[in-house]
C-alpha cells in the first residue's frame, strides 16, 4: 500500500494511554510508511499535573500495546516495524533538524509548535515537515478526551465518564446480596485493637511517608478521622456522622472542625445513597481545599462514591470494625470495582 510519506514523526506524554492516542498513532499509520513515538522523558512530564506515570510506565505500556497489533495490516512491512518509539529529552526533539522526515503529526493544541518547528526549518535551508492534524477523539458526552481528565478521575481511558450522572440522580439502595463483600476489607489492612486506634495508625505511617504523598487523603468514619488527627494528619476530606458502630459519639470524641476550609452538612440514611450524598461527595472530591462532609444519617458507603469521583491515587482511609484501619488507593482497578458495585444498586 503506497502512503503519501516516508517517515513521521509524533511527540506526546502519552500518559495513561487512551482512545485519543491510539487515533493519533492510527492516523499516522495510514499517511507515513514509518513512525517514529517520541515520549517526554520524566523530567518534561514532572511539569504537568497529578500522578503522572513514569516513563518507564508509559513506554512499557505502548510497546505492549503496539505489540499486540503486530499481527494486524498495517502494523508491519513484511518482517519489518514500521513504528519505533524514542525518549523525548526537550520540548522540540528532532523535528527541526532532521532531513530524512517529512512529516509530523499533532492535534490542534500542538499546530502552533509544529508551525514554529517548519519556521525554524526554513530559517535552517530544510524543507518543512508536511503536518498532518489529526482531530480529537470524543468522550461520549462531546468533551475532548485527554490524559489529565482520566488523572483527576473523571474519565476512563476510552473515554466514559466513572460516575453515571442518571444513576446517582435516584436514591439507591443497597443489595442485601452485597452486604458480606462490604464488611470485608477493601483494600490493605492495618491491624490494631478499636480502643486503641493509634496502634493501626502507627503500622500504616510506617508505610506510608504522608509528608510525600501527592495524591488526596481521604478519611471516613469518626474514629479513622479522629485517630489520624491525632497522629498530626489532616484529611483532605474528612466523612463523618457523629457515630460509631451505629451508636452516638460521646461530644468529645467527634472529630474537630479545626483545619477545615469548607464544612458540609447533607443527610443520607443507612443503607442507601442518596443524590443529595452523592453531589456532596463528588464535590468534596473535585475541590482544591480540605472538606469536612458531616452526614446526619450514615455515612457507610461513602468510599464507592468517593473512589468513582477522586483523582486516581488518593489514598482512601476508614476503619474496620474490631479489626483495624484501612487504607486503598483509588486507581482505574479500584474504581471499576466500585463502578461494578454501584451498577448494583437499586434506584427508587
Amino acid at each position: 500500500m503506497a502512503r503519501p510519506f516516508e517517515r513521521g514523526l509524533l511527540g506526546g506524554t502519552f500518559d495513561h494511554f487512551h482512545q485519543g492516542h491510539e487515533k493519533l498513532i492510527l492516523t499516522a499509520l495510514k499517511e507515513c510508511d514509518a513512525l517514529e513515538i517520541w515520549i517526554t522523558s520524566d523530567k518534561i512530564a514532572s511539569q504537568k499535573t497529578g500522578a503522572v506515570q513514569s516513563f518507564s510506565e508509559r513506554s512499557s505500556f505502548l510497546k505492549s500495546w503496539i505489540g499486540k497489533k503486530q499481527n494486524e495490516i498495517g502494523f508491519r512491512n513484511g518482517d519489518s516495524p514500521r513504528v519505533f518509539i524514542n525518549e523525548l529529552e526537550d520540548n522540540v526533539g528532532p523535528a527541526e533538524w532532521r532531513n530524512d522526515c517529512d512529516a509530523i503529526i499533532c492535534t490542534e493544541e500542538t499546530l502552533p509548535a509544529c508551525e514554529q518547528i517548519n519556521s525554524t526549518r526554513l530559517e535552517s535551508n530544510l524543507e518543512p515537515l508536511n503536518i498532518i492534524s489529526v482531530e480529537h477523539f470524543l468522550t461520549k458526552d462531546g468533551s475532548i478526551l485527554s490524559s489529565s481528565l482520566i488523572r483527576n478521575g473523571t474519565y476512563t481511558r476510552e473515554g466514559e465518564k466513572w460516575i453515571d450522572d442518571s444513576k446517582i440522580s435516584n436514591i439507591l439502595q443497597m443489595p442485601k446480596s452485597i452486604e458480606g463483600t462490604l464488611k470485608k476489607p477493601f483494600g490493605t489492612l492495618f491491624e490494631g485493637p478499636e480502643e486503641d486506634t493509634s496502634i493501626a495508625i502507627s503500622k500504616l505511617k510506617k508505610d506510608f511517608d504522608f509528608d510525600q504523598i501527592s495524591g488526596k487523603v481521604v478519611a471516613v468514619g469518626d474514629v479513622c478521622v479522629s485517630a489520624l488527627r491525632q497522629s498530626g494528619i489532616i484529611p483532605d476530606i474528612s466523612v463523618i456522622d457523629g457515630r460509631t458502630k451505629r451508636q452516638d459519639l460521646p461530644e468529645e470524641l467527634i472529630p474537630k472542625i479545626q483545619g477545615y476550609d469548607e464544612i458540609i452538612n447533607c443527610k443520607n440514611p443507612a443503607g442507601k445513597i442518596t443524590p443529595e450524598f452523592s453531589n456532596c461527595l463528588i464535590s468534596a472530591a473535585k475541590s482544591n481545599h480540605k472538606v469536612m462532609i458531616k452526614v446526619e444519617g450514615e455515612e457507610d458507603l461513602a468510599p464507592i462514591i468517593l473512589h468513582l469521583a477522586l483523582p486516581l491515587d488518593a489514598y482512601v482511609i476508614y476503619g474496620q470494625p474490631n479489626e483495624g484501619i484501612v487504607i486503598c488507593i483509588s486507581d482505574e482497578k479500584v474504581k471499576l470495582r466500585c463502578k461494578s458495585r454501584i451498577e448494583t444498586f437499586i434506584p427508587n
